[in-house]
């Protein structure tokens, strides 16, 4: 069923790019975020929604850059002549590789932990529990019993489950509630807020980063549009360019409501 749905999935991604807002960020930023898109399928209606920022380029000096640059893909091939008004152009990208809606490997935090390349294509896809968090206020971070208050509310956990987060204003956890949902085996884990770190290490040992790491879950950061989920449970498609040596990058991410 993932397989068939992962193709009628791509096959929407054209209708999806249609429905395009403008929502305003941390900072005075504008990002564009993608709505949600109806389509018939066999088993009947189901519902497309992309969980992802549009990235804007952004100038080469921003701590977060996507520098596009755009030249006449012509150049590549010598002799050749463009015919008037034809646009015909490649574009070479600088950018830092922890920008909009991006996942981490374990690579990130672990010398020999997984790169991109390496994260199991099963691990990216499936069954995917929706946790609402927005109102789970915390000094430490989220807590264990907040978590488990919003897993039985969603439904409860299975192993190899994705989980995805909706964060409120405390946007990172205590590390007993990162543990316990290791320890109930998610194979994938997302937040629509910036990490999971705790907000009060100062020494930045990335306590939380490494919860995960170690037990070979991979991180994504900055979703988009939860709030525009209407079930706990769906399926997700999360998937990243499998770049060798590299701990983090860019990815789409498709959530399917049946």
């Amino acid at each position: 069923m993932l397989k068939n749905s992962f193709f009628v999935v791509l096959a929407s991604l054209s209708a999806a790019l249609s429905q395009v807002a403008h929502t305003p960020l941390v900072g005075g930023k504008h990002y564009s975020f993608l709505g949600a898109a109806m389509y018939e399928h066999k088993t009947g209606a189901e519902r497309l929604i992309d969980l992802t920022r549009v990235i804007e380029p952004t100038d080469a000096n921003d701590p977060r850059k996507f520098v596009v640059h755009i030249h006449d893909a012509l150049e590549e091939i010598p002799g050749k002549v463009r015919p008037k008004d034809e646009w015909y152009v490649m574009s070479d990208v600088e950018l830092m590789n922890h920008v909009g809606t991006h996942i981490e490997a374990p690579f990130h935090c672990l010398r020999q932990g997984a790169d991109l390349a390496q994260i199991p294509v099963s691990q990216l896809a499936g069954e995917t529990l929706i946790l609402d968090l927005r109102k789970a206020e915390a000094e430490g971070g989220v807590t264990l019993e907040q978590v488990q208050a919003a897993v039985e509310k969603a439904g409860g956990i299975r192993r190899d489950d994705i989980v995805f987060c909706q964060m409120g204003t405390t946007g990172y956890f205590s590390t007993p509630a990162l543990q316990w949902l290791v320890a109930r085996g998610m194979k994938l884990m997302g937040v629509d807020s910036g990490g999971v770190e705790l907000a009060y290490d100062k020494t930045h040992a990335n306590v939380n980063h490494l919860v995960l790491f170690r037990a070979n879950i991979p991180l994504i950061e900055n979703l988009a549009n939860l709030d525009q989920l209407t079930q706990s449970r769906v399926r997700v498609y999360a998937l990243p360019v499998p770049v060798k040596g590299l701990d983090a990058f860019p990815l789409r991410v498709i959530a399917v409501e049946s």
